[in-house]
């Protein structure tokens, strides 16, 4: 996969609302009917990072947690160190504070800053959709299956363009 194809997901939301569960039920369904196979994991006692391959070869690495910047800057090294082509963090933010520009999301900022060095654009934009970066904010525990969904078709995206 091209540089230019590769992908971040940032699922952002404030703490409690089901980030890590959304997370962890798209690994259980891109294994379970998706044709992905775990080939890396980290697991702690509720978080994971881990490496999914698609038959077609893509890789999508998917990190659990998101919830200081040390846990983001752990999410990145492993994203690069797996040659990942799409990845998936969890980001806690502050919905009040950071949905409306009120002050920047550091932790937010620096995964978006690493990814775009990682495939070296200069098109970053901290609060909206990029070509490469995808932003989809979890208000509540009732939006966790359409937000499964969207990641899901998300990655079927770019499975498609193998």
């Amino acid at each position: 996969m091209d540089k230019n194809q590769k992908k971040l997901i940032i699922l952002q939301g404030n703490s409690g609302v089901g980030k890590t569960t959304t997370l962890q039920n798209t690994i259980r369904e891109l294994v379970s009917n998706h044709d992905f196979m775990i080939t890396e994991e980290e697991a702690g006692k509720k978080d994971r990072r881990v490496v999914l391959k698609h038959k077609s070869g893509l890789l999508v690495s998917i990190c659990t947690s998101g919830d200081t910047l040390g846990i983001i800057e752990e999410n990145y090294r492993f994203f690069i160190s797996q040659c990942c082509d799409f990845m998936i963090s969890a980001c806690r933010i502050n919905t009040k504070t950071h949905l409306n520009n009120s002050r920047t999301n550091l932790m937010k900022t620096a995964l978006i800053g690493f990814a775009s060095g990682y495939w070296e654009s200069d098109e970053v934009h901290f609060n909206a959709d990029s070509a490469n970066v995808k932003l989809l904010t979890l208000l509540s525990r009732e939006g966790k299956d359409n937000i499964m969904d969207k990641l899901i078709q998300e990655i079927s995206n770019i499975k498609n363009c193998i």
